[in-house]
């Protein structure tokens, strides 16, 4: 991804922003609260006002009404869980989101260039406004990665920590899983599209991780590649392994760096299904629960969402 050098500042960034923030995303020393948010959002362009989650769902109920009302913009205070929900109440509208990470991964943040919150607020005031991919899990939106098996099982550990632990969490949920999974035997059918045929195979699978965004679990580089714009998705797959050879990958794949590995593959295609005789862990950009056993499918949808960036997606 490169810097986008034509976003234009001349013109209010904003009509109409509405403020979505989460008050429990984050740790409480480095949230940012929404009444602050609000204060910095509101210079930088038209009329601007709060809206505070009250559970879960909340936030797509917000994002959706001010999307029906034919606003242009809301801004989700929070991390992937919040992103993750105004995502789904916009996709498909004209109406844009901008991101103001205050979470324990920030992950989609990240991928659009808005690792921190000055990079936020700039982007909010000097950015563009771009159509990426939106993805499903059957019939389950998300809009930066789905990990399964030993991926999703992090997750679902990671929550279980305190949040001012912050990315910390996913390192210490990762090395308890990989102690105690073992991997299960899955099989995978892959369309590539263009044209091509599907390629089918079955394999042992310790994780699995699907990406439409370059980073996932906290920063975790699975598949480097991944674009938001490409209508691709990016399927990591690891291999059964050493507990002590997997572990030893994880600081690589926390740098960002490339896995080398025999145990590890990356498919790219328009839909990947998947079927398994065991119930699956997974998450959805980091929202984690379990799937049943049987037959699987996770594509690109037709349908986008305007995200607020500056950079060339």
């Amino acid at each position: 991804m490169h810097l986008n050098s034509s976003a234009n500042g001349s013109q209010p960034s904003f009509d109409h922003a509405l403020v979505v923030a989460n008050p429990f995303s984050g740790n409480s020393q480095r949230r940012l609260d929404g009444n602050e948010a609000l204060a910095q959002v509101a210079p930088l362009g038209g009329h601007a006002e709060l809206g505070w989650t009250k559970g879960p769902g909340h936030a797509t109920e917000l994002a959706a009404g001010w999307a029906a009302a034919g606003h242009d913009l809301v801004v989700a205070v929070g991390g992937d869980g919040t992103v993750h929900e105004v995502a789904r109440g916009l996709v498909g509208t004209s109406c844009a989101m901008a991101v103001l990470p205050s979470g324990s991964g920030n992950d989609f943040a990240g991928g659009i260039g808005c690792g921190t919150v000055a990079a936020g607020l700039e982007t909010i005031a000097r950015g563009r406004d771009l159509k990426v991919d939106v993805c499903a899990l059957n019939d389950m939106v998300f809009v930066n990665s789905c990990g399964l098996f030993a991926s999703g099982l992090v997750s679902g550990v990671a929550a279980g920590y305190w949040r001012w632990l912050g990315r910390t969490r996913y390192t210490l949920a990762s090395v308890g899983t990989l102690l105690t999974y073992k991997g299960q035997k899955v099989a995978f059918t892959l369309e590539a599209g263009s044209g091509q045929p599907a390629k089918t195979w079955t394999q042992e699978v310790l994780l699995a991780e699907i990406c439409n965004g370059p980073l996932t679990g906290g920063g975790f580089r699975f598949a480097p590649d991944a674009s938001l714009s490409d209508g691709l998705l990016d399927a990591a797959l690891i291999k059964p392994m050493n507990p002590l050879a997997a572990m030893k990958l994880l600081p690589q794949a926390a740098s960002g760096e490339r896995l080398d590995h025999p145990a590890i593959s990356v498919h790219q295609g328009r839909e990947i299904g998947f079927e398994s005789e065991q119930e699956v862990a997974y998450h959805l950009d980091g929202e984690a629960t379990v799937l049943p056993a049987g037959n699987h499918r996770i594509r690109v949808l037709d349908e986008k969402l305007l995200v607020r960036t500056m950079l060339e997606l």
